[in-house]
C-alpha cells in the first residue's frame, strides 16, 4: 500500500527535463523525427487557431471569446516565452527549434497585445460596468503585471528551462475557462462552436500517451508523471462540457439584429 502512495503522492521521478531533450527529440536523427513533427506542429497550430477565432470573434460580434484573466496570462506566458526560448536556442548553440519557438512566440504575443486593447476599446463596458479608457489601462496593466510576475517566479520554482511545464497550464486553461466564461455570459455571442472543437481537439492532442511533451521528454510518460494526464482527463471533462454549454445557451439569432453576420 505504502508503495502506491509514494508513487502517486511522494515520488516526482526526477525534477524535469532537459534542453538536450529537445535537441534529440526534433533532430532527423531521432527515428521518431516526422512524428515529433507533426505532433509539434498541431499543437502549435492549434493554438494559433484558436486565438484567430478570437480575432474572428471580436472583429464581427464584438465579444472575444476570452476573459481578461486568459489574455492576460497568455501575454505573460507568451512574452517571457520569447526570451526563454532565445536564451535556450544560445545555450544549445542555436538549435532551430528554439529559435522557431521564440519567433512563434513573438506573433502569439502580438495577438494578445491586439486582444488586450481590444479589452479596453471595445468590451471595456461589458468587462468591467461603467469606467473610463484610463481606468480600464489600469486594470490591464494591473493584470499583466501580475501575471508575469507569477510565471516567472512559479517557472523557477518548477525548474522549467524552456517553460516546458508552464505551457501544459496554457492548453489545461483554454479547456476550462472558455466554458464558464461563456455561461458566465448567458449567450453564445462571442463565443463560437468551431471553437469548442478546436479546444477539445487540442486538448485531446495534448493528454494522449503521444503528446508533443512526452515525445520529448521521458519526464511527461504516464509512468513518470500520472498526474499529468489525471489533470488531462479533467480538461477533456471540460472541453466536452463547453459544447454542453453552448447547446444551453440562447443562439446568435435569437439575440443578434436580424442579418448581423456572426461566426458559427
Amino acid at each position: 500500500m505504502w508503495d502506491f502512495f509514494n508513487a502517486i503522492f511522494a515520488s516526482y521521478n526526477g525534477t524535469g527535463y532537459q534542453l538536450s531533450q529537445f535537441v534529440k527529440a526534433f533532430s532527423p536523427s531521432n527515428p521518431h523525427y516526422y512524428l515529433v513533427l507533426m505532433i509539434g506542429g498541431l499543437t502549435f497550430a492549434i493554438g494559433f487557431i484558436e486565438y484567430i477565432y478570437s480575432f474572428l470573434l471580436l472583429k464581427v460580434e464584438g465579444s472575444s471569446p476570452y476573459n481578461i484573466l486568459m489574455h492576460s496570462y497568455y501575454f505573460a506566458i507568451d512574452s517571457m516565452g520569447i526570451i526563454v526560448f532565445a536564451t535556450a536556442s544560445h545555450a544549445v548553440g542555436g538549435f532551430w527549434i528554439f529559435t522557431a519557438a521564440a519567433i512563434a512566440e513573438v506573433i502569439w504575443s502580438l495577438f494578445e497585445v491586439y486582444n488586450l486593447i481590444m479589452c479596453v476599446y471595445v468590451e471595456r463596458e461589458e468587462i468591467w460596468g461603467d469606467i473610463s479608457i484610463k481606468e480600464a489601462w489600469q486594470r490591464v496593466t494591473g493584470w499583466v503585471i501580475v501575471m508575469i510576475v507569477t510565471v516567472n517566479l512559479f517557472r523557477v520554482f518548477m525548474n522549467d528551462p524552456a517553460m516546458f511545464k508552464w505551457y501544459i497550464f496554457t492548453n489545461i486553461l483554454m479547456a476550462i475557462m472558455p466554458g464558464l466564461y461563456w455561461e458566465k455570459r448567458g449567450t453564445q455571442v462571442g463565443a463560437s462552436w468551431g471553437l469548442a472543437l478546436v479546444i477539445l481537439v487540442g486538448t485531446i492532442n495534448s493528454f494522449l500517451p503521444t503528446n508533443m511533451w512526452a515525445l520529448v521528454s521521458p519526464y511527461f510518460s504516464i509512468s513518470n508523471n500520472p498526474w499529468f494526464y489525471v489533470v488531462g482527463i479533467v480538461a477533456i471533462f471540460f472541453a466536452i462540457r463547453n459544447l454542453w454549454v453552448l447547446k444551453h445557451l440562447p443562439s446568435k439569432k435569437e439575440v443578434m439584429p436580424s442579418g448581423k453576420k456572426y461566426i458559427w
